[in-house]
């Protein structure tokens, strides 16, 4: 990672103050009626973008509606020619680790363990995906290309934030790939990054392309119904462990249908991690055991045909055994053992996506699953 420049951003509050001026004494004529109190601007809301996605609200929430009694239908959607915007967040950090190894080693162990302990970080990203006419195979073709990122990292108390070349290197990033009718990405590759994706490697933002759920096919649901998805998931950080770098996460989510209001459907949403087993240890004597979840939030949007936002807070707990490296001191050919750790890492994703059209008045994608026989229009606006 470059070296980083610490930061701080200050938000300013206004504040009108008023007086009124008492008037003259009038003998002839009467004073004029009191006017009515003025009610107070509602309030100022610093943008998602600088306090992230799950933690905007609206100035005036709208009242909550009584849950529809009915079912809805929940039908994925691709639009040509439009441009899908999307803001993530991702918040990681450090909890609790804990080592178990000879006394010959404890030292230095202690070093890095009080290192990590405490220390975040947290990365903000927005892609930008333009579509264009579906090919003859019914995939539509797109283009992705990343244009903000901001990382910011606690080191005990410490803020810094990276800048310079790195933000470059991450800015230069597009993929091109495909969307099948439902809205699955098929055949993503990466077209333009520098030459040199070690550091862009480390970073965290791609847990990003999970944390909406892919629907296979069209759902008919009714508050209190749920469905279920299993799909990878890379780890935070790669563990640079020998034998241990490929291994990934499973990622258990059900989702419970909670409320439909207008044209969005709720979902309350349920974590579960474990190791994923198709990325077993390649080394002897390791091992790697997963665990922890949490709950979310998903909101689909029935006009779009794709959820638009989604946040979950999470916990995952890792358990590593690994063989020791040899110490200066340690006898030729003698086994130094293994080492066990135990790391406690919160995970925090959300996230929001609009659709916007390119062209106005060009009909939504004739391959959708619910494309009508006669053009529709495009969403004009956004998702929510």
């Amino acid at each position: 990672m470059p070296s980083s420049t610490p930061f701080r951003i200050a938000l300013a509050a206004l504040a009108v103050v008023g007086s009124l001026a008492p008037l003259p004494a009038q003998t002839e004529t009467p004073p004029p009626p009191t006017p009515p109190p003025q009610q107070a601007p509602p309030p100022l809301m610093p943008p998602p973008s600088m306090i992230g996605p799950h933690k905007a609200e609206p100035a005036h929430p709208k009242p909550a509606a009584p849950a529809p009694s009915g079912p809805v239908t929940l039908t994925p959607r691709t639009w040509r020619y439009s441009t899908y915007s999307f803001e993530g967040r991702v918040e990681t950090g450090v909890a609790d680790i804990k080592v178990e190894v000879p006394p010959a080693y404890q030292e230095s162990f202690a070093f890095w363990t009080n290192r990590m302990k405490g220390s975040s970080r947290t990365e903000l990203i927005q892609y930008l995906t333009t579509t264009r006419e579906p090919d003859k195979d019914g995939l539509m073709p797109f283009r992705r290309q990343v244009g903000r990122f901001l990382i910011d990292m606690n080191d005990h108390g410490q803020v810094k934030a990276a800048g310079g070349d790195f933000t470059k290197d991450v800015l230069s990033l597009a993929w091109e790939g495909s969307l099948d009718p439902r809205g699955k990405v098929t055949g993503l590759k990466r077209v333009s990054g520098p030459a040199d994706m070690a550091s862009v490697d480390r970073l965290a933002f791609p847990l990003l392309d999970v944390l909406f759920p892919g629907l296979d096919a069209v759902r008919t649901l009714k508050p209190g119904d749920t469905f279920t998805e299993d799909v990878q998931m890379p780890l935070p950080s790669r563990l640079s462990i020998a034998g241990l770098d490929k291994t990934a996460t499973r990622l258990t989510r059900r989702y419970t249908l909670r409320e439909v209001q207008g044209e969005e459907a709720t979902f309350d949403v349920a974590v579960l991690y474990a190791v994923d087993p198709s990325t077993p240890p390649t080394a002897e004597k390791t091992t790697c055991a997963i665990t922890g979840g949490g709950k979310g939030e998903a909101v689909f949007s029935l006009a779009d045909g794709v959820f638009v936002r989604a946040d979950q807070e999470t916990h995952l707990v890792i358990d590593v055994e690994a063989p020791l490296r040899p110490r200066p001191d340690t006898p030729p050919n003698a086994d130094p053992g293994t080492g066990k750790s135990h790391m406690e890492i919160y995970l925090n994703l959300s996230g929001k996506q609009t659709v916007a059209q390119l062209f106005e008045g060009e009909p939504k994608d004739a391959g959708s699953p619910s494309a009508p026989p006669t053009p529709a229009p495009a969403p004009q606006g956004g998702g929510n």
